[in-house]
Formats: C-alpha cells, sequence, structure tokens
C-alpha cells in the first residue's frame, strides 16, 4: 500500500496526497488543491486520473479505446460539471463560460480537445416529473469537456490561471446556496455523432 500524507489546507478540507507523485503536473497539486479545497473537490486532488496518470483506470493515448469499433468520443477523456447557482447569479455566471468558452477556443486546439458544451436550464422542483413545471430559485449548468487524451486534461489545469475566469468560478461554486459536482478526467464508455447514427441529423444553426 503507497504511503500518503495528509496537507490541510483547512480544517474543513484535508487533502490527501500521494508523496511519490506530488510534483507531477506543473500545477502542483498543492496548487490546485487550494483551488480544489474552496470547491469542496478533495476526492478530486486526491484520486483523480488528472494528478494519478499512473491509475490502471486512466486510459493512456493507446488504451484510449472502449471496443473494436468505438463510436463518437468512447475512449476519449471527458470532465462533466454540473453547477447550479441561484437565480440572481445567472448573468455572472453566464459571463464565467462566456470566458471559459472564449479561452477554449483560443488554446486548446493542441491540447486535445476536441468537444465542448455548455447547457443551462431552472432547475425543476420534481425532475421525474417536468409536466408539473414547478421551479426553484436556481439556474443549473451542464458542462462537458472532451479530450483525446489525459495530458491535454492535464495540460487544462495547469493553464486555467490564464482563462481569465478561475476567480469568478470559485466565488460562486463557493456562494452560500449554489453547489457544484464534477466527474474528472472520466473515460467515455457510450457516444454517438452524426455519422454514427442510422438516420440524417442537421444542427440549428
Amino acid at each position: 500500500m503507497k504511503s500518503t500524507k495528509q496537507k490541510t489546507i483547512s480544517a474543513e478540507h484535508p487533502i490527501s496526497v500521494d508523496d511519490k507523485n506530488e510534483k507531477r503536473s506543473s500545477l502542483s497539486r498543492r496548487d490546485f488543491g487550494k483551488i480544489a479545497a474552496g470547491l469542496g473537490l478533495a476526492s478530486v486532488v486526491g484520486s483523480s486520473s488528472v494528478f494519478a496518470q499512473e491509475n490502471k483506470g486512466s486510459p493512456s493515448h493507446e488504451e484510449s479505446k472502449t471496443s473494436a469499433t468505438p463510436e463518437g468520443y468512447e475512449g476519449n477523456i471527458a470532465v462533466c460539471t454540473v453547477l447550479i447557482v441561484k437565480e440572481e447569479m445567472e448573468k455572472e455566471t453566464d459571463n464565467v463560460w462566456d470566458n471559459h468558452k472564449q479561452w477554449l477556443k483560443e488554446s486548446h486546439g493542441p491540447w486535445g480537445m476536441v468537444s465542448y458544451t455548455v447547457a443551462k436550464h431552472k432547475e425543476l422542483k420534481y425532475p421525474l416529473n417536468p409536466e408539473n413545471g414547478e421551479t426553484t430559485n436556481r439556474i443549473v449548468y451542464v458542462i462537458h469537456e472532451v479530450y483525446r487524451h489525459i495530458d491535454g486534461l492535464n495540460k487544462h489545469y495547469a493553464e486555467c490561471r490564464d482563462g481569465n475566469y478561475l476567480d469568478e468560478f470559485i466565488r460562486i461554486c463557493t456562494t452560500e446556496g449554489n453547489s457544484f459536482t464534477v466527474l474528472q478526467g472520466a473515460p467515455v464508455t457510450h457516444s454517438l455523432l452524426p455519422k454514427d447514427c442510422d438516420f440524417p441529423i442537421t444542427f440549428n444553426s
């Protein structure tokens, strides 16, 4: 069993760090941990494939295949973020994603990003009964990014301070009444693109 040590960013957010791999990323675990601690992402820093590239569950360039004939983005790496904010913070949250999108558009091609979407909707009180139509006073954002391999995601986090969105993002995520969760560096197991479907697909302009 590997030895670990506890580094406490605050009494509220202890972060486990693997000694051997502490300096693997150009954004150190300590620096990213300060960000993650504010977001309640201790488990990401401690065990995410972003910082544990040797983890057998993390596909490398050569291993990212889910089947002999993968479809869509199967075998690539995804990050899925769900951010729920109070309605009065909708405009400033939209601004965060405006800046985030622009940064990705300008920089992420060489880093292997192949897909990026942000969708938002008022939070339903009864999501399994959408016909009810009742909503809370919050907005749900779902952000989905796909990278060809884990190196691109590592690069994303190493350079995220350049995106002109991070401080505002952390502030929004940690505001009382908002909530945040993330699926970090996970293999895409099921995916379809228009070319993979048995019917024609068109997009809204």
